[in-house]
């Protein structure tokens, strides 16, 4: 079963940064590439996905216990 391993964002130029909270990634990028990039998820494939996407693997998943339209790292803690 694929589950949601951690919170991620992918920068301008397709790199990943990944981590327990979105706010504490954004601290470890260069500032420059903060603008464009796209807060999601790492899966347990090791795929980036987007939240909406995140939020319908956790709930599958039984990591959350309602499905949302999308998901925030904090509902994993």
């Amino acid at each position: 079963m694929i589950t949601i391993t951690e919170a991620a964002i992918k920068d301008k130029n397709g790199k990943i940064y990944t981590g327990k909270h979105h706010h504490l990634i954004f601290r470890k990028m260069p500032r420059e590439l903060i603008k464009n990039s796209i807060q999601g998820f790492m899966t347990s494939e090791e795929k980036f996905v987007s939240r909406q996407e995140a939020a319908k693997i956790a709930f599958i998943a039984g990591q959350i216990p309602k499905l949302k339209w999308k998901l925030f790292s904090e509902d994993l803690d």
